[in-house]
């Protein structure tokens, strides 16, 4: 399979797409007021300890407090355990805490200072979930403090290769700290491993130290960047080149690669053209789909997309797809196609939780057999975790996929002011950074370098948020002049280009999406 791994920044966002034979499967977003916390590591203080529900809420220096559930507490790394703690609570023989079994009321006081890592970042009204069950991700690793636990991906069967590597682990690791291969690292050579446990070991050793430093909230440890995240994620092998429009996120890059993988940074490339980086590749078509709610498939059939309170249900249906012949056949194709589809559009969209999967009935066993062999086969190749049941006399198919981040949806979207959540529109953040991209197409074809930006009162606002902050960035970045007024009867997710006295607007001599 032939990937590529691209990476566009401008000031009002960064985005990474994995593409799969030249169609996106994987995008990653990142703005500078929607920064990801997922992995970050936190001195923080408990607020409340709640028997009722045996939880704890803990502030980490955020706007909601954290969730912690008795399950994630491990007391081995309360930053105020005593000796006779440890002996009563842990089991140094287990990679598991026997704090599972005891009260949360027992383990944990309001004012106590733990140390909590982001398990799930805050998703709608609800805080972030956290855990005291620490650990560390690289590019080949993820490194478990305080156990000697050894563990390979699931990736693997092959029990032979299990058995290697975790001796392999055990001989270069120094005694009292776990790791984990990753799926990256299942071929990985000794010396590499060897680097990264020392890296990773550094990382938790000044992690430590950060945390006995005054008092919480604070954070003690931040994930790596988007840039940098992706690639030690999904840089594998069988990525073939990767592309970078951005010449400190190419350095950011290089300067990564060559601790962990000297010989991947041939395959990195600066990006130059004037066409800009999604376009050359033609895929900000695609990224409007995410958004939508009905999703066309090749044959004419279609799915829809529907969210509730508690899950997604995705419904499948033939629509233009006639079929030639046998109508069991075309239902049966139908379905398949709708399975890979709903499969990719999981990863993009980046949903998680309950999805139920409402397919269109089949009469033929052996079709619900291999429509059923076919979705847990795509839903192998997803990263996040997934699982699926069989497929019920109705024909509904019930998913879940792990939830620890906010969906796209969210990301790119408010809730409409007019209809009260029935539909959605771009959110002032997301109008920007359309702007943004408009600007850049515009640059090499536009000889005048002043223009007056026509936008709905709330895109206004954000745009001259902090002394302009937002516009300020947008001319220095283009090199144009921009003029901004309000208009009334614009929607929150349209804007209009003027050229100085001239009436009829040029947006749509470069706009794309």
């Amino acid at each position: 399979m032939d990937k590529k791994i691209l990476f566009t920044a401008t000031p009002t966002e960064k985005r990474a797409a994995l593409l799969e034979n030249n169609r996106i499967a994987e995008i990653v977003v990142e703005r500078p007021d929607n920064i990801r916390l997922l992995g970050n590591i936190y001195r923080g203080r408990i607020v409340s300890v709640l028997p009722g529900i045996q939880a704890a809420f803990v502030d980490i220096g955020l706007p909601k407090a954290a969730f912690l559930h008795v399950s994630e507490v491990d007391p081995l790394l309360l930053l105020e355990e005593t000796d006779s703690m440890s002996e009563r609570f842990y089991d140094k023989s287990s990679k598991k805490s026997k704090a599972f079994y005891l009260p949360i009321e027992k383990i944990l006081s309001e004012g106590q200072e733990i140390l909590v890592q982001v398990i799930k970042e805050p998703i709608g009204t609800k805080g972030a979930k956290v855990t005291t069950h620490i650990s560390l991700a690289g590019r080949f690793l993820v490194l478990i403090p305080d156990t000697d636990f050894i563990g390979v991906s699931k990736k693997t069967s092959d029990k032979k290769r299990r058995t290697y590597l975790k001796k392999l682990i055990a001989s270069i690791k120094p005694p009292g700290i776990g790791f984990i291969v990753r799926t990256i690292g299942l071929e990985v050579s000794e010396s590499e491993f060897i680097l990264e446990i020392k890296e990773l070991i550094e990382k938790w050793k000044k992690a430590q130290e950060e945390a006995l430093i005054g008092s919480g909230p604070k954070l003690i440890y931040k994930e790596m960047g988007i840039t940098t995240r992706v690639i030690r994620d999904l840089f594998s092998e069988d990525v073939l080149e990767v592309y970078v429009d951005q010449q400190e996120d190419y350095n950011e890059i290089i300067s990564y690669l060559k601790t962990i993988s000297p010989s991947l940074c041939s395959r990195v490339k600066l990006y130059k053209d004037n066409i800009p980086l999604f376009d050359k590749f033609d895929i900000e078509k695609d990224l409007e789909i995410l958004l939508k709610r009905k999703v066309w498939l090749k044959s004419g059939g279609y799915i829809v997309f529907d969210h509730t309170e508690a899950l997604l249900t995705i419904d499948v249906n033939t629509g233009r797809n006639i079929g030639k012949h046998d109508l069991e056949e075309t239902i049966f194709r139908t379905n398949i196609e709708a399975a890979q589809e709903i499969a990719r559009q999981l990863r993009l969209r980046d949903i998680g939780g309950i999805i139920v999967v409402d397919f269109i009935d089949m009469q033929k066993p052996e079709h619900r057999r291999k429509l059923e062999e076919e979705m847990q086969k795509l839903l192998r190749k997803d990263k996040s975790s997934t699982s699926c049941t069989s497929l019920s006399k109705f024909g509904l198919m019930e998913i879940t996929r792990k939830r620890v981040r906010p969906e796209l949806q969210e990301l790119y979207t408010d809730v409409c002011n007019v209809c009260k959540g029935l539909g959605w529109v771009f959110s002032p953040a997301t109008v920007a950074a359309r702007i943004d991209r408009w600007l850049k197409r515009a640059s090499p074809n536009l000889s005048t370098r002043e223009l007056i930006l026509a936008v709905n009162p709330s895109v206004a606002s954000y745009l001259k948020n902090d002394n302009y902050r937002v516009l300020l960035k947008l001319e220095a970045e283009h090199n144009f002049k921009i003029k901004l007024t309000e208009d009334d009867n614009l929607d929150q997710d349209e804007y209009e280009f003027y050229l100085e006295g001239q009436k009829k607007p040029i947006t749509n001599k470069f706009y794309a999406c």
